[in-house]
């Protein structure tokens, strides 16, 4: 496994190496100081994994970053680690392409879940995020409670095949209500889905606890 780790403090880098290094055995760790480092780096690596990267860099914000890296490869997955979590700012780092957001506070092991579970397809906010914004219901999409839970196992990363297995249904049954979910929820794609859905509070954050 390859990640680049983007912030422009030496020592935070040195922390966050010696916790990654706790991924998996051979783990491959790239780092980058600045904004324009992680989109040249990102652009000249074909095969990371994962970019881990803060919002406050020189020579190019973080989600200036992002959106260059996104627009040039959209299945990368990036990974916000930043102090800076108001909901806003998680919002549009999620907007331009990001996979999940923690934030610095967090925990090694936190840390270490949260990007094992973008590794597997899902995304992961910080706890508290969208509470705000879940009290008019009027606009929520009306979605069965099949389709509730294969959004539950969307944001988990779990495959169609996985879904099908837990739900004992087959898995063209959990196409059919993808293909309902993304529509429903004006999404283009699984990602965006269970985001969309997590912000409206239809189902839990895919997070874990701080604690």
């Amino acid at each position: 496994m390859k990640i680049l780790l983007v912030d422009d403090h030496k020592l935070v880098r040195a922390g966050l190496v010696l916790v990654l290094q706790q991924m998996e055995a051979g783990i491959e760790l790239l780092e980058a100081g600045t904004g324009r480092e992680a989109i040249e780096l990102a652009g000249n690596t074909p095969d990371i994994d994962l970019i881990l990267m803060d919002l406050d860099l020189p020579e190019g914000s973080g989600l200036e970053a992002l959106s260059a890296i996104n627009a040039k490869n959209p299945d990368l997955s990036v990974v916000i680690l930043s102090a800076m979590e108001d909901q806003a700012m998680v919002s549009r780092a999620m907007e331009l392409g990001a996979r999940g957001f923690i934030p610095k506070s967090a925990s090694g092991d936190v840390m270490l879940n949260s990007l094992r579970l973008v590794l597997s397809g899902g995304i992961c906010l910080p706890p508290g995020y969208g509470d705000a914004s879940r009290g008019d219901n009027s606009e929520l999409p009306n979605l069965t409670q099949r389709q509730l839970e294969v959004l539950r196992f969307m944001a988990q990363g779990n495959s169609n095949k996985e879904i099908a297995r837990e739900l004992g249904i087959s898995e063209n049954t959990v196409r059919v209500h993808i293909s309902a979910i993304i529509s429903a929820l004006d999404a283009t794609n699984r990602t965006e889905a269970a985001y969309s859905a997590m912000r409206l509070g239809l189902i839990p954050r895919a997070t874990l606890s701080m604690a």
